[in-house]
Order: C-alpha cells, then sequence, then structure tokens
C-alpha cells in the first residue's frame, strides 16, 4: 500500500459520526477554509500509525480525526478552552439523531438481550489486540467490565491532546445512555476523565439491586 492519501482521510471523516458533525459545523460556522489542512493532518496522523494492527486501525479511525480538527479548532481560536467548548458543541448531531433510531429500535424488545450482546462483543471489538486491557466483573448480570487501559485515551495523549479523551467516553453516554427505560448503563468513571478505570456496567432496571450485590 502506497503513502495514505488526502482522499483517504476525506472517506473517513465522511463515515464517522463525530467527524461528519464537526464537517458540517466547521462549514455551516465560516470554517470550510480550515478542511483540507483537517484532511491533511488526518492523513499524515494514518501514515504516521500505518503499522498499527487491523484491529487497532478500526479505532484509530475514529481517533485521528478528531485529533486533526481538535488542532484545526485550537489553531483557529488560539485557546483550548474555546476549542474544547466548541467540540463539545459541535460533535454529536450526529450521534444524538442515531440515538433516537436506536431507541426506537429497544422498543422491539431487543433491550432485553443487549447486555449479553455487550458482554459478547466487547472481546471483539475491544480486546488487548486493539489496545484493550479490560477485567470481567462478577456479578448477577452478564455485562459488568472495567477497562483498565484506552487506546482512545492512549492515543489522545501521545499527541498531546488527553483532554478530548472526554468526547470518546460523551459519545458513549449519548449512543448507550437512554436507549429503553429498563435498560440502565451504569457507568460512573471513566480513564478519560480522571477515573481509575471505565467501570462499564449496562443491566436491566429489574436487577439493579441484584447488580451491584
Amino acid at each position: 500500500m502506497g503513502r495514505i492519501t488526502v482522499e483517504y482521510a476525506k472517506k473517513i471523516i465522511r463515515k464517522k459520526p463525530m467527524t461528519q458533525s464537526l464537517k458540517k459545523r466547521f462549514i455551516e460556522n465560516g470554517l470550510s477554509d480550515l478542511l483540507d489542512e483537517v484532511y491533511i493532518r488526518t492523513a499524515e496522523l494514518f501514515e504516521e500509525n500505518r503499522s498499527a494492527n487491523k484491529a487497532f486501525k478500526r479505532h484509530l479511525e475514529q481517533i485521528l480525526p478528531c485529533i486533526a480538527f481538535y488542532e484545526a479548532l485550537i489553531k483557529k481560536t488560539g485557546c483550548k478552552r474555546k476549542a474544547l467548548e466548541l467540540y463539545n458543541k459541535w460533535a454529536f448531531d450526529r450521534l444524538k439523531k442515531m440515538a433516537v433510531i436506536l431507541r426506537i429500535i429497544m422498543k422491539t424488545g431487543l433491550y432485553r438481550k443487549t447486555p449479553e450482546i455487550f458482554d459478547k462483543m466487547i472481546d471483539r471489538l475491544f480486546g488487548q489486540q486493539a489496545g484493550f486491557v479490560s477485567r470481567k466483573i462478577k456479578v448477577s448480570r452478564p455485562f459488568a467490565r472495567d477497562m483498565l487501559r484506552c487506546p482512545y485515551y492512549e492515543t489522545c495523549k501521545k499527541y498531546g491532546c488527553p483532554e478530548i479523551t472526554q468526547f470518546f467516553c460523551k459519545s458513549d453516554d449519548i449512543t448507550y445512555g437512554n436507549m429503553h427505560p429498563k435498560l440502565v448503563w451504569g457507568r460512573t468513571q471513566t480513564l478519560g476523565t480522571g477515573g481509575s478505570c471505565c467501570d462499564f456496567r449496562l443491566y436491566l432496571i429489574t436487577s439493579a439491586i441484584k447488580q451491584f450485590d
């Protein structure tokens, strides 16, 4: 494979919800002139990480373009605080719409199986090959996992912007935090927001008391 191209970067940005939203907001707020820099920087970041394995690359497709957008906002505003404020305001439009669709799907009864689905999915998509380290917590319901190492945080820290990891954490809360009235997203801390781990919990509300026995 040759050098990572700007066209490849554009393709990735078009297909990820957070970067779709950021791109749209850049255009709406008169920052279209920065997009070429975002594309070039994204391509550079992928080139620097081209040796990453397939499992990790799946996550880099979300992480690296977001870093490029954040760097562009810092350049424009001249201030990390202002860049973070804009990022927080602009990055989640698409995810919020997707969360509404997910809630509709959950009404079919899928919510009852969702904790089991998460438990089966996490090692396949968020396992050690992708850079995650987690421990399974033995409780009465299936999905209780502490994430001890997160490549989202590690990669953002590598590029000098650990503070934007919070937005990946927030994307989880938007997506999973209100899926169904009887389904509880019980995460209370994350590595990206200064916690000692990401304490992922997902359980049916009828078993909430047993979950933490």
